[in-house]
């Protein structure tokens, strides 16, 4: 099994420290919608971000987006042997129901998102394809999924083939692999995670979007246990 962790992902909603601001309250009137009720997105509110600590790393629901679309389209997930989570940077967990189909429109997305932000669960009948879990952070998840792999993905972290590590790690019968990517757009993790994970690996010298690195990693694990 391979669980993608989307960690620290930048997706959160309109804090109160920016509620009042002039570019919120216009967006909120075109959304029509609450500002507390609405995804905060550097797109549309990069004035009132300033404002904000770490402003320039918050407000990329579409990194979110595009990790998804690529980890639950993936032949990994079609045959059932993959577990997709995110973790956001206020300390909650998304788990994602594998027959979960994310569409591809950014606004709907979006919309998606802020549902799920309200209610915890959607859809809010009794299967519901994404559950949203408060206070559970980083380390938690890493601890919860019993994995006997957890691999955390850096350009600081040691340079890897991915075909040849994945391979290795077969023929040393690991099964429960965990692998954990930032979902941020530059930085570090603000975690500590170096006594919770087996490695920290790189598989390009240069910062690569987490939806890029989530491909690579379905790809080469589906070669390697195929």
């Amino acid at each position: 099994m391979l669980t993608l962790v989307l960690a620290e992902a930048e997706l959160e909603l309109i804090p109160p420290e920016v509620q009042n601001h002039p570019a919120i309250l216009k967006y909120a009137r075109q959304r029509g919608k609450p500002p507390a009720r609405l995804l905060l997105d550097s797109n549309y509110h990069h004035a009132a971000m300033t404002h904000l600590p770490e402003g320039r790393r918050r407000g990329r629901p579409d990194i979110t987006h595009l990790f998804l679309l690529t980890a639950l389209e993936s032949i990994v997930n079609r045959q059932g042997d993959l577990t997709t989570l995110i973790h956001t940077r206020n300390q909650e967990v998304i788990a994602v129901h594998p027959e979960t189909r994310i569409m591809r429109n950014d606004e709907r997305f979006q919309g998606l998102m802020e549902q799920l932000f309200e209610h915890h669960r959607v859809p809010k009948k009794d299967h519901p394809l994404l559950c949203l879990t408060p206070q559970m952070s980083l380390t938690d998840i890493i601890t919860s999924t019993h994995a006997d792999t957890v691999l955390v993905f850096s350009t600081t972290g040691t340079p890897v083939l991915l075909a040849e590590y994945f391979q290795q790690l077969r023929e040393q019968k690991h099964s429960n692999i965990l692998c954990v990517i930032g979902g941020f757009p530059s930085g570090t993790f603000h975690a500590d995670l170096a006594g919770h994970s087996t490695a920290t690996l790189s598989v390009y010298p240069e910062m690569l979007p987490a939806w890029t690195i989530a491909n690579e990693l379905v790809v080469n694990y589906e070669n390697a246990w195929r």
